[in-house]
């Protein structure tokens, strides 16, 4: 999976810079920054609630020319994701800082007067850096960082699918949808040891950017 998804970003980035530099298309850079709702997908049975929360999100993205219309998109930067979990008397906050990288396929769509939407999907890496657990019960409030690490809290990579929807209007400004869906399970052995077989990233984001 990590090959192939190696090589099919590959081509298509040469495929792109030789389409730019032939129709002469230029390279575009933007920023974005937003937030969202993060929750994770939990298959342990212990489980009794959970809950999203909410997030930030920031990146710089550049998008290559590549046939008409079509652009290849990578976008770098920062995002959260988490989850609310409730186990018997017990409520977990996680919340997971994380480094991100996002290859996509991108189309967009002539509006007249108005300016461009925007659709594409991709694929997602991302690497933990920090984040917090923070426990509640009934007497009680604690928290702790998180340790990243197969014997630890959570496994720090993590990659999944992406979808984006956006408008581009025609003063550059950018408002973009997007949802990231985890195929990685991020639980470390400890916590499959524990009960927990398997936890999944799930964000929904919402952001403002602008367009060079």
């Amino acid at each position: 999976m990590k090959k192939l998804a190696a090589v099919i970003f590959t081509l298509l980035l040469t495929t792109g810079l030789a389409k730019a530099q032939m129709a002469k298309r230029k390279i575009e850079y933007g920023f974005n920054i937003g937030g969202g709702l993060a929750i994770q997908t939990i298959n342990n049975s212990s489980v009794l609630d959970n809950n999203a929360i909410r997030t930030f999100n920031a990146n710089a993205t550049v998008k290559f020319p590549v046939f008409t219309d079509y652009y290849l998109r990578v976008a770098l930067g920062v995002a959260n994701k988490g989850s609310v979990v409730t186990e018997d008397a017990v409520t977990t906050t996680n919340k997971i800082f994380y480094y991100q990288i996002s290859p996509s396929l991108v189309r967009k769509y002539s509006i007249p007067t108005l300016g461009k939407i925007i659709g594409g999907v991709g694929l997602y890496a991302a690497m933990g850096d920090h984040g917090t657990l923070e426990y509640e019960t009934p007497n009680s409030s604690t928290s702790d960082k998180i340790s990243f690490g197969n014997q630890n809290d959570f496994k720090k990579a993590d990659a999944g699918l992406s979808i984006l929807t956006g408008l581009e209007l025609n003063n550059k400004l950018v408002f973009t949808l997007g949802y990231d869906l985890g195929i990685t399970n991020i639980a470390s052995e400890t916590l499959i040891d524990s009960g927990t077989k398997s936890i999944y990233n799930r964000e929904f984001t919402i952001s403002l950017g602008i367009v060079f």
